[in-house]
């Protein structure tokens, strides 16, 4: 008996509940979705991503061979990114980066592309005279845009391209001063 008396006020207070118009329901779910939206949207603060060289340790452990292209950004020689058909790579804070080649992407040299996209960024290389079919090992002026998931530019550079028909490993030389463009 002590039990039921116990359990009566809850009961009666679960009784007394306004009921909510359909109307007033739809209301109210509209104004959650909103405020979910705009939390959701959001941005966090820009973070500027400096690339690292690629070094031959880094073409060895992630078997970076083949037919590619080579972005060295400003006069430095230190490559930073390597552009092969189906991929590219990229090394931030000590991490290798890897992309994916867009198909539907405007082909460059090597049967590279001008878009690759990975989880936290997407990668757009062009060069200066994309109309000219260079000869392997030939160098020219490149870009390479590194993006965030908000479409934010975080890193751009220009320097030189390098394209190597696979026969060799990307050309990969000891870095000289460093004047590449960040964001």
């Amino acid at each position: 008996m002590r039990i039921a008396l116990w359990m009566v006020p809850p009961l009666l207070l679960a009784g007394c509940a306004e009921e909510i118009s359909p109307q007033e329901q739809e209301m109210r779910d509209a104004q959650a979705v909103a405020a979910l939206e705009r939390a959701n949207s959001v941005q966090p603060p820009l973070t500027e991503v400096v690339p690292e060289t690629i070094e031959a340790e880094d073409v060895e452990r992630y078997d970076i061979k083949g037919a590619s292209c080579s972005y060295a950004p400003g006069t430095s020689l230190g490559v930073r990114v390597v552009a092969r058909q189906a991929d590219a790579f990229m090394k931030v804070d000590g991490e290798v980066l890897r992309f994916a080649s867009d198909p539907g992407a405007r082909a460059l040299p090597m049967e590279t592309r001008s878009l690759y996209n990975g989880r936290s960024y997407s990668l757009r290389l062009e060069l200066a005279n994309e109309d000219a079919a260079p000869a392997a090992g030939t160098r020219m002026e490149g870009t390479i845009t590194l993006r965030d998931r908000w479409e934010r530019v975080v890193y751009s550079g220009s320097g030189q391209v390098t394209c190597t028909s696979g026969r060799a490993e990307p050309e990969l030389e000891t870095e000289t001063e460093d004047l590449s463009e960040a964001v």
